[in-house]
């Protein structure tokens, strides 16, 4: 008998449940948890969806998470729930374990190498951002690689796919990084309030993808003046665009900001293209005891030094890392190119040139260089000022080739040209 067939309703033995649907209590379970102190705010339950909007999706917000997550023991029911599928795309797709704060990404037979590289390019960025300080956006961590050769890992796991719903057959490739959760119920009720239209609410809200809500942050798109939301309405992956994030008095500069860090660090430390990146709001787990007190706080060892004796650095930790919940995240490396810094030196143009057909070519994530519009002109502005500060600073330290430090102001200069060219 499968082993997930085993588990019932409940201790004494009831009715077995079937495997996914026991998988998908468990999530919304747990996904309730999540939520459970957020909804104790009354000021929020009360308060209009665009202030609900506007307080949840900015990434300093502070809001409680529950303690009922960690207190639930876990071991006994969900020790035997499979994966359940929380997104997809060209190269796999990526799994859940309820209760787990990992993903599971499976490549389509077709794709494995693009899984490859997408391990490749991510493990480049992550390892990029754990050198710099101060950085907003954050970057999944990577826990492991699967090769589909691996019998072990995947007699151990194989059970637990949903493999009837599978379009293509296992064992494959599957890579291990940390989960994105999704944004909280409370602002996912909002998002449906201001932007489904009302026939279709409430089977949105009660649909089980809608719990797996990112929102993707388009600073570079407006929505036309009368479009009309889409008939299959869904949260998951949802387009927040730059009309939305005014009307919602969202963040944006500080958005244009962190993005511009971002693509810095993975252009000139990371070396990486950035093709397909996606840049998204989503929650943030359990991070308390998973850094140093060096990254955890940025404590340098002379403020360690004047720090009067037995502070209370607990507190510190706690006050910095369990109340935040919403953060800009930088995923979906599967698409991107590493390209070496021989290249940039020997064909600066030919480089300049993709890193700009790159940017054009994704989603709408980057504000677009605006000479006349608002607040176009000051995103990019923004934007461009924190590409350009980051990029400097990375290629000034002696180990770079100095020619180097003059390829951020060409591809900042490129993509004003590109724009004034191809201005739609």
């Amino acid at each position: 008998m499968n082993r997930r067939n085993q588990v019932s309703s409940d201790e004494s033995g009831g009715s077995t449940i079937p495997p996914t649907l026991l998988t998908n209590q468990l999530s919304a379970l747990f996904d309730s948890l999540r939520n459970e102190e957020l909804e104790l705010e009354s000021h929020l339950i009360y308060t209009e969806p665009r202030e609900v909007l506007s307080r949840i999706l900015s990434p300093s917000s502070m809001v409680s998470t529950s303690p009922s997550l960690t207190l639930f023991n876990a071991s006994q029911k969900t020790a035997s729930v499979g994966f359940r599928s929380i997104g997809f795309g060209q190269c796999g797709i990526v799994f859940e374990r309820p209760g787990r704060a990992y993903v599971v990404k499976i490549a389509r037979p077709s794709f494995e190498d693009a899984l490859w590289e997408d391990f490749q390019a991510h493990f480049a960025v992550y390892q990029a951002f754990t050198n710099q300080q101060s950085v907003e956006v954050r970057v999944p961590r990577i826990f492991s690689y699967v090769p589909k050769t691996n019998s072990k890992w995947w007699d151990g796991h194989l059970d637990l796919f949903p493999q009837s719903k599978l379009p293509f057959p296992l064992p494959t490739m599957a890579l291990i990084t940390e989960r994105i959760f999704p944004l909280p119920k409370l602002a996912r009720k909002a998002l449906i309030d201001v932007y489904c239209p009302t026939p279709l609410q409430a089977a949105v809200m009660s649909h089980d993808t809608n719990r797996d809500c990112l929102a993707r942050i388009y600073l570079g798109r407006r929505r036309g003046v009368n479009e009309l939301p889409p008939p299959n309405f869904t949260l998951r992956n949802f387009n927040l665009c730059l009309d939305q994030m005014i009307e919602l008095n969202l963040p944006i500069q500080h958005y244009a900001r962190a993005i511009g860090q971002t693509l810095a660090i993975m252009h000139w430390s990371a070396n990486v293209d950035c093709y397909d990146v996606e840049f998204v709001l989503g929650s943030e787990g359990e991070r308390t005891y998973t850094q140093d007190i060096s990254r955890s706080l940025g404590l340098s060892i002379e403020q360690v030094t004047k720090m009067p004796p037995h502070t209370d650095l607990e507190s510190m930790i706690r006050a910095k890392f369990e109340r935040r919940t919403t953060r800009i995240w930088v995923l979906d490396f599967n698409l991107c190119n590493i390209w070496n810094e021989q290249r940039g030196l020997e064909r600066p143009d030919e480089l300049i040139n993709h890193l700009v057909g790159s940017f054009f070519e994704n989603d709408p994530y980057y504000p677009r260089p605006s000479l006349e519009l608002e607040p176009e002109k000051s995103l990019w502005l923004t934007f461009s000022s924190s590409y350009h500060d980051t990029a400097v600073s990375l290629l000034s330290v002696p180990e770079k080739d100095p020619r180097l430090a003059l390829l951020p102001a060409k591809f900042l200069d490129a993509c004003i040209f590109r724009q004034s060219q191809y201005p739609a």
